[in-house]
């Protein structure tokens, strides 16, 4: 019987790597996601500390009320950004998800396709081995149970032991 071989490895090994690629870049767009929350924070956390610094201060300047809207405008186009950022994160991040599950999807219809040919295959693999084993024992029994003639000197039945005697 023949190995099993199945004819779409190649194929099975493609899916495989589109799958690696597809969870690969779903990785990569989840942490450029994870590092522009936590750039999102900071600025966040920024602004805070700039107006509780104005804040604090019994009388504040006019360059620091100057700085403090600077900063805040800079902060507040900065969270657009950001968040405009994020939102096209989170789409991309939805997409590539979707891709991921058909990758693994095609994958799985491979695989299970593989799974049963090569059940198939045992099965064709199983019946042939018990068919030649079959075969074997029946060639076995007929060799232990063959009759053998027995030779005998007196010839056929009836007939004299002298040679060239015809019967009577």
């Amino acid at each position: 019987m023949k190995a099993f071989r199945f004819r779409l490895e190649r194929v099975l090994a493609w899916r495989g790597t589109e799958l690696t690629l597809a969870e690969a870049k779903a990785e990569q767009l989840t942490s450029a996601l994870r590092s522009t929350n936590e750039d999102m924070a900071n600025v966040l956390a920024r602004r805070v500390e700039a107006q509780t610094t104005v804040v604090r201060a019994a009388t504040p300047s006019g360059a620091e009320l100057g700085a403090l809207e600077a900063s805040r405008l800079w902060a507040v186009r900065e969270e657009k950004r950001l968040a405009a950022r994020i939102h096209r994160l989170v789409d991309s991040i939805e997409a590539q998800n979707h891709r991921v599950t058909q990758a693994r999807r095609a994958m799985k219809l491979i695989e299970r396709l593989k799974e049963r040919q090569h059940v198939e295959w045992k099965s064709e693999a199983d019946h042939e081995l018990e068919a030649l084993s079959g075969d074997a024992a029946i060639a076995q029994w007929r060799r232990l149970h063959a009759t053998v003639e027995p030779t005998t000197d007196q010839g056929p039945k009836g007939a004299d032991s002298a040679i060239g005697e015809p019967p009577r």
